[in-house]
């Protein structure tokens, strides 16, 4: 019997960050990196129409910031599971996307294992 892996897509503006997302995450047994977004409208289109397990998204993008797009994809898909990864750390940044229904938040500076675990 095999398990099935977790899907994950991917959304951030800065391609260095998704390629080495995408690269660590895929040396991982249980997960695949299903699709790949450089900005939340990109993002929310990618996640209806892949519906992936996890939506790993970026605070700061341009067309859509991490908020708006969390809003969005929450309000078509309710199921959705939002993780935000974002180098800021200022509350007033963060509580707006865990109020629109995130899951919860990590730093860019995490740790990998962090990063995996959440």
């Amino acid at each position: 019997m095999t398990m099935s892996k977790i899907k994950v897509i991917l959304v951030d503006d800065h391609e260095m960050v998704r390629m080495g997302l995408k690269s660590f995450l895929n040396l991982q047994a249980d997960i695949d990196v299903v699709g790949e977004a450089s900005n939340g409208r990109e993002g929310v289109d990618l996640a209806l129409a892949l519906k992936p397990d996890v939506l790993v998204m970026d605070l700061v993008m341009p067309e859509l910031g991490g908020v708006e797009a969390t809003l969005e994809v929450l309000k078509k898909w309710k199921e959705a599971k939002v993780l935000v990864l974002t180098s800021y750390l200022d509350n007033e940044k963060i509580y707006p996307v865990i109020d629109a229904g995130a899951k919860g938040y990590m730093l860019k500076t995490s740790s990998a294992a962090e990063i995996l675990n959440a």
